[in-house]
């Protein structure tokens, strides 16, 4: 999430759409400033993902949110759930082989005197117990053994508390719901498309940087790929329907 209080803004990040593209080049012109500060990683505190902070939790961490412009990116869903699955499994790649630092849960999970205490695989264990709570480890290695599409009906065929967590866990917001991030007032931009990036761009005063901009290429798949996600994510119907209209 980006917050500029200066030009009364706020970029609410939805996973997978260009947000952390739109955090660097911000950075870069901007510097650390307070615009940024959200954009950490889960907090047990606030018990979400502080970097893609959903609409109905923006005010607890932005009480005047509705002085705010509200902006945010949607991706086509079908090529955003293969980017979010990558994303998911490139976080969690290591802990399943139980060896080396886990790039995204370690920075955070790895602290206090009774962790550092723990042998380097109680460790592990232990950050993927926080990471997916109230889970077993071969769950959480599915995601490591299957295709996408594979991941996809394996998801599809599973029960509502395990498509949960996956789909709509804090911990890991990869895969979380679009909506989580629409909300009254709020204008809703296209990931694909270019003039929308202007939107962003002219925004926060970041023009300069739109030769940057590198839109991904879709992904391939079947039609029961669509069938199954489109069951995955009732709450993005309305998103499916709008992109249905124009591929």
């Amino acid at each position: 999430m980006i917050i500029d209080k200066s030009r009364k803004v706020i970029y609410l990040h939805n996973p997978k759409c260009g947000g952390t593209f739109l955090r660097d080049i911000y950075q870069e012109k901007y510097g650390d400033t307070e615009a940024i500060r959200w954009w950490k990683l889960y907090s047990r505190e606030y018990g979400t993902d502080l970097g893609h902070i959903s609409y109905d939790d923006l005010p607890r961490f932005v009480p005047d949110f509705e002085e705010y412009r509200l902006l945010m990116m949607v991706r086509n869903p079908y090529n955003r759930f293969i980017s979010g699955y990558k994303e998911t499994k490139s976080q969690f790649s290591t802990p399943v082989r139980l060896g080396g630092l886990i790039n995204y849960p370690w920075k955070y999970y790895g602290s206090g005197e009774e962790y550092n205490r723990l042998s380097k695989v109680e460790k592990v264990y232990e950050q993927m117990k926080s990471a997916l709570p109230f889970t077993f480890l071969h769950e959480l290695r599915k995601i490591q053994l299957l295709s996408a599409p594979d991941f996809c009906k394996w998801l599809g065929s599973s029960n509502r508390k395990r498509q949960d967590l996956f789909l709509r866990n804090k911990r890991i917001p990869w895969l979380n719901p679009q909506s989580d991030f629409i909300g009254s007032g709020v204008t809703v931009l296209h990931y694909e498309s270019v003039s929308d990036w202007s939107v962003l761009f002219e925004a926060f005063g970041l023009m300069e940087y739109s030769g940057r901009l590198s839109i991904a290429k879709d992904y391939t798949m079947d039609e029961s790929f669509y069938r199954i996600l489109e069951r995955l994510y009732p709450d993005d119907k309305q998103l499916f329907d709008w992109y249905k209209k124009i591929t």
